[in-house]
């Protein structure tokens, strides 16, 4: 295995991390959404996605609070 080799796995192991921490916050922030009475439409439209989306990330945070 090169050095190139080695950095593109480097890379992409950090990307991973980011991209799993980002989850994590868009999870929380959805939450936080839903505490303070937003519907899952408005947070669709905010995020950009359609409701189905915000329905499983509603579905992910309530196993990951179990």
């Amino acid at each position: 295995m090169d050095d190139n080799e080695i950095a593109y796995e480097l890379t992409e192991a950090q990307a991973a991390v980011i991209a799993d921490k980002a989850r994590n916050r868009r999870r929380e922030a959805v939450m936080l959404a839903r505490r303070h009475g937003w519907s899952k439409y408005r947070i669709a439209a905010v995020l950009g996605v359609k409701g189905p989306t915000v329905d499983s990330i509603i579905s992910s945070a309530e196993r990951t609070e179990s």
